[in-house]
């Protein structure tokens, strides 16, 4: 989905040293170096740096590997109707100085909201290399860490927290629901899951495929049909 209000760096409608001044005010102090040592080489970059001066609309997916975006700074709040996914191969930097909301989302980049974070669906982290910072709260039927690292300055609240999530937040939230616990598969459908059975007993043991999982969140279709 192409952004249409937003200012492109390699267009020349957005200064490096403005950039540059945004990317130092992020509040996840841990990314602005070497995001600082990363824009003197955006030139030989597939992507671009993208800054939206308002709020930011988008009607289906945004999808920082298909629209392009290295960085992209949405100076007040950000909605969309589907799926928010971020990467970090190739690496990507969504930082929204409002709320934000959608349908889902699936990050494995550098995600950053200032206000809180609505999801519809489902949440899930991906992967270790990058982390979330959420300086509001997180609401979400159903949130899945994974292995990224989230960061939640307000209180996290979810129908279900399934895994062993790594957060750091002041109030932790309820017992998570562990991936071999067959209470999952009240929100996880079998045909994603790992499951042995012996007589009444069902032995679940985790995802079979991650990929397939963040592939059924991503077209829109929840975890349990």
């Amino acid at each position: 989905m192409p952004i249409t209000n937003a200012r492109w760096l390699k267009r020349g409608q957005v200064s490096l040293d403005e950039v540059r001044s945004l990317v130092e005010a992020f509040h996840d102090q841990s990314k602005i170096k070497p995001l600082l040592g990363a824009l003197g080489e955006i030139a030989e970059y597939d992507s671009d740096v993208a800054v939206v001066d308002g709020d930011l609309a988008v009607d289906g997916d945004l999808d920082t590997h298909k629209d392009g975006i290295y960085l992209l700074v949405v100076k007040g709040d950000l909605r969309v109707t589907g799926c928010i996914h971020d990467y970090d191969d190739p690496e990507s930097f969504l930082v929204v100085h409002g709320s934000a909301r959608a349908g889902a989302v699936i990050t494995a980049g550098w995600l950053e909201v200032h206000g809180d974070l609505e999801v519809e669906r489902v949440l899930l982290g991906d992967y270790n290399d990058c982390a979330a910072w959420i300086d509001g709260s997180v609401r979400t039927p159903v949130f899945y860490g994974e292995e990224h690292h989230f960061t939640i300055k307000g209180a996290l609240e979810a129908d279900v927290i399934l895994g062993r999530p790594r957060l750091a937040i002041a109030n932790p939230p309820t017992a998570a629901i562990p991936l071999t616990d067959a209470r999952v598969l009240q929100y996880i459908d079998r045909d994603l899951l790992r499951i042995e059975e012996d007589g009444d007993s069902i032995l679940v043991d985790g995802f079979k495929n991650y990929r397939d999982v963040r592939l059924r969140v991503a077209s829109g279709l929840p975890l349990r049909g």
